[in-house]
């Protein structure tokens, strides 16, 4: 049972991600265009900048839970191999509780955003496309980031590096 959740949560975890890369490609192909529409006739699309800002959080938050997943998350390593091993794992526990406690209060304040938005149903300015549910990612991001956490337990997922890869 429990290794049916786990793989749950890795899938749910790279489906997100999957999906936060496929919206960034739709962000860099719309600037493009909006870029060449600029130059080449004189107007951009109207609705591009306003687009690729929500592409850009959904990029941004729905790839956090399978980079977490993986260890490839930006971690200040020196630290950790500058301290005595006690030290070190009293670092890693610190930063997990760090952690789980950022994720919880983001995941709680977002869900609030995103219910007063949906509320005054909330549009953009220009192109006016609804607001609430590219907010919806803000949370659904930090309770998969939580998920993830408490299924590496309080030490953190640490990045399986290749032979070929420098640390950094």
């Amino acid at each position: 049972m429990i290794q049916k959740i786990n793989l749950l949560i890795a899938r749910t975890a790279y489906g997100s991600f999957i999906l936060g890369v496929i919206g960034g490609v739709i962000m860099t192909a719309l600037i493009f265009i909006s870029t060449l529409m600029r130059y080449l006739g004189g107007r951009p699309l109207r609705f591009s900048d306003e687009l690729a800002g929500l592409l850009f959080l959904s990029l941004t938050f729905l790839c956090l839970p399978h980079v977490l997943d993986k260890g490839r998350h930006i971690r200040i390593e020196i630290l950790m191999n500058l301290a005595p091993a006690p030290m070190a794992r009293i670092m890693d526990l610190v930063g997990t509780m760090t952690l789980i406690a950022f994720c919880l209060i983001f995941a709680y304040e977002a869900w609030d955003f995103m219910g007063f938005s949906y509320s005054i149903d909330s549009r953009t300015d220009i192109s006016s496309i609804l607001l609430w549910p590219w907010m919806a990612i803000m949370p659904f991001s930090m309770l998969l980031c939580l998920l993830v956490q408490l299924r590496h337990g309080i030490r953190p997922p640490l990045a399986k590096k290749s032979p070929t890869e420098d640390a950094i």
